[in-house]
């Protein structure tokens, strides 16, 4: 038998089976944390599960913490459209540092410090599940 097509059989409509095995593709993702890893209460974890969260000593704050060292709203963060989350001072008496430098305002990396006062809190970037 040859191997040879003829013209005919390349208008043969008929189709073979195949088996496909999809792969599950996720869009879920964790939340990013932060992990106190000093101050009342630690060690705890924070997921950053809102668009924007305030952290200071303020019952009504998003994260509270029971400490003289921050102000009642310390600290904004903010979760960007990519994702990525921004800390932002509020006018804190004592200040916000990031990796040990005092900042206004600044973008969070994965294993970032954040220290507030005494509280130091370690960020984790969430990761995308499967």
């Amino acid at each position: 038998m040859s191997s040879h097509k003829t013209k005919n059989d390349w208008n043969d409509e008929s189709t073979s089976e195949i088996s496909v095995t999809l792969l599950p593709l996720s869009t879920e993702q964790t939340p990013s944390v932060l992990e106190m890893v000093q101050g009342p209460g630690s060690p705890r974890n924070y997921e950053l599960y809102r668009v924007e969260m305030v952290i200071g000593r303020a019952i009504d704050a998003d994260v509270p913490i029971n400490s003289t060292d921050l102000s009642r709203r310390h600290v904004l963060i903010k979760r960007a459209p990519s994702g990525q989350h921004q800390i932002q001072d509020l006018d804190s008496r004592n200040g916000v540092f990031v990796n040990g430098v005092k900042i206004h305002a600044a973008i969070l990396h994965d294993g970032d410090s954040v220290q507030l006062g005494s509280i130091l809190f370690v960020y984790h970037e969430g990761r995308a599940t499967s």
